[in-house]
């Protein structure tokens, strides 16, 4: 076989493996819409929620659409996308605005939460220790095998499953994560 007809083959094979090697991570921006499943463990009901990005320079504004209750919108200041240690999980007052408090973030990890768990393979979130571990099953958006971080807490009863993106690490999915409820992405529309 010539050199530089196996150096083709070689080639298209490297170009195949590093494509099917590729994770997909959404392009997060003003507009993307992501849709939450949401269980409470108090009630056992499940809910579905609709948020749309509406801006992404601080204060980040979410539009969220809950069938059935209302619509409304969340706030994150600039100091809470960088260092808040906890996530919101209660229910908002529908045509309101609900402005987080700088220790708290809505479905993303902060900056500095995000950094430990690429640096450290270790967070704190809600007061509990998460480490990074590997999953062995594909977390799927868009039917798609999505690049996230899986972390599992200290006694091993909270998982979640956190977006690889540093510009909005997105929390994909929770069980016991906060107090009241557990949730999962089920898709995104960029």
């Amino acid at each position: 076989m010539p050199v530089k007809k196996l150096y083709s083959i070689m080639l298209l094979a490297s170009i195949c493996y590093t494509a099917s090697a590729q994770k997909y991570v959404p392009h997060i921006k003003e507009g993307t819409v992501m849709n939450y499943n949401v269980h409470s463990r108090a009630t056992g009901q499940p809910a579905g929620i609709n948020l749309t990005i509406i801006s992404l320079t601080p204060p980040v504004k979410i539009k969220w659409e809950i069938p059935f209750v209302g619509t409304g919108f969340f706030e994150m200041s600039a100091k809470s996308i960088q260092s808040a240690k906890k996530t919101l999980a209660e229910e908002p007052s529908p045509d309101e605005t609900t402005t987080m408090k700088d220790d708290q973030a809505l479905l993303i990890l902060s900056k500095d939460t995000y950094n430990s768990m690429v640096t450290n393979k270790s967070f704190q979130l809600n007061g509990y220790t998460f480490n990074v571990q590997t999953d062995t099953t594909a977390f799927k958006i868009n039917k798609q095998d999505a690049d996230v971080f899986y972390a599992v807490s200290t006694k091993g009863n909270r998982k979640i499953w956190v977006l690889n993106n540093p510009d909005f690490p997105l929390i994909c999915k929770s069980v016991k994560v906060t107090n009241l409820i557990d949730f999962e992405i089920t898709a995104i529309k960029e």
